[in-house]
């Protein structure tokens, strides 16, 4: 996709996040279907990559949303628990709250975060993610395998439905670098930036769809947006990965730091979440003519932006800033006015005060100093998402009607 090239499609939206209120999505998505502006392309990240594979799974609104609220999704939302009282000694405990304590303390002392980090290695870093995380999902291998069963698909001749929007998914990964043969930032002299030990670089990776992944030279056109704030840490390019499976891809960009451990993918090594470019704004404005995004929340100072800052190196409340500012039209095609998207922002900023109590709660165990997760029984599951589905349809529904869509 360069200035001068034609997009490949009309209509994107994105998933950027959500975590346990993922259903405002499909209550989105819902709305843009039911105004004719069905999105030929969404991209998800984080929690709204599991909202992307509902899509896929059953595309059409009706079908969607009783997937939504299948006992089948219940159990795959359940499984995701916190570590329990005998899988973590006390000496783990302390670590997490002192890691947490530490985490905050060098987020705001950029003097000391930087030696912190450039003592970092590849083995160092992949152990904290390892050993930290506060959550794990039961039967990992076969998470997602019972949702295949709602796999809607046409009576006639047993294909998905032609009208099902292509799927993209961002996630990430630790890249080693340094000592790697051919590879020639092994060869780099150590410097200020670049320590002894810094034999590693977090990559951006893009699932992209049959026909993204076919294009030529697609992938050498994208670069990481988080590379301008962290280019030390954060490698330039894009990975685009042209044949993968939604349980990896779903389960990777779901990997956010300290909450679920990374997971490893064959061809990939360890994969970690789409925090590292959780609105891709960019791509999406590359990728379509019209382009609905969301509006989000800035990043709490006292464990999100933290976290962020300890993996990624970068302050995502900045990175947000960027994103809410980019004007499409002069910074995506300078040069081509015609080229330039519509880009319309959802808003969901207040998605976390709208749906107090309508998703997984977190709940702090003083006794056990561990973070603990509390599912509803299954009716309460089903209000949940039926409050969220609500909640994203009618807020996309009065934007379209505002703007005359």
């Amino acid at each position: 996709m360069n200035n001068q090239s034609a997009k490949p499609y009309e209509h994107v939206q994105l998933f950027s996040g959500g975590g346990s209120r993922f259903g405002y999505y499909l209550g989105s998505y819902a709305a843009l279907v039911a105004h004719d502006l069905t999105p030929d392309i969404i991209v998800g990240t984080c929690g709204g990559s599991l909202s992307a594979y509902l899509v896929h799974l059953a595309p059409d609104p009706k079908d969607l949303q009783a997937l939504m609220c299948s006992r089948e999704l219940y159990r795959v939302i359940t499984a995701i628990r916190h570590v329990a009282p005998d899988e973590a000694g006390r000496r783990l405990k302390i670590r997490y709250l002192t890691h947490a304590l530490k985490r905050w303390g060098l987020s705001r002392q950029w003097p000391k975060r930087q030696p912190y980090q450039q003592g970092d290695s590849y083995e160092r870093l992949l152990d904290e993610l390892q050993q930290l995380a506060m959550f794990r999902i039961d039967n990992e291998a076969q998470w997602l395998d019972e949702l295949s069963s709602f796999a809607f698909i046409e009576h006639n001749n047993g294909q998905f439905n032609s009208t099902s929007p292509e799927i993209a998914i961002i996630a990430s990964r630790l890249h080693q670098t340094l000592n790697q043969p051919g590879n020639q930032t092994g060869n780099q002299t150590p410097t200020a930036e670049h320590s002894s030990h810094d034999d590693f670089k977090l990559q951006e990776l893009l699932f992209a769809p049959p026909r993204l992944a076919a294009s030529e030279h697609f992938d050498e056109m994208l670069n990481s947006p988080a590379h301008t704030f962290a280019d030390g840490r954060i490698h330039q390019s894009v990975n685009v990965v042209k044949q993968w499976g939604f349980n990896s891809a779903v389960r990777a960009s779901m990997a956010d730091m300290y909450y679920l451990p990374p997971t490893h993918i064959e061809t990939l090594g360890w994969c970690l979440g789409g925090v590292i470019n959780l609105t891709p704004i960019e791509l999406a404005c590359q990728l379509g003519q019209t382009v609905f995004a969301e509006t989000k929340a800035g990043y709490d100072s006292w464990l999100a932006a933290p976290a962020i800052q300890r993996v990624f190196g970068f302050d995502p409340n900045k990175r947000l800033a960027q994103v809410h500012g980019f004007l499409p039209s002069t910074e995506s095609y300078p040069n081509n006015f015609e080229n330039s998207s519509q880009l319309h922002w959802l808003p969901f900023a207040d998605n976390g005060q709208q749906l107090v109590g309508q998703h997984v709660r977190k709940r702090f165990n003083v006794k056990q100093m561990t973070v603990e997760l509390i599912h509803s029984d299954y009716d309460g599951f089903v209000q949940q998402m039926q409050a969220q589905w609500q909640y994203g349809y009618q807020r996309t529904a009065d934007y379209i009607q505002q703007h005359g869509l």
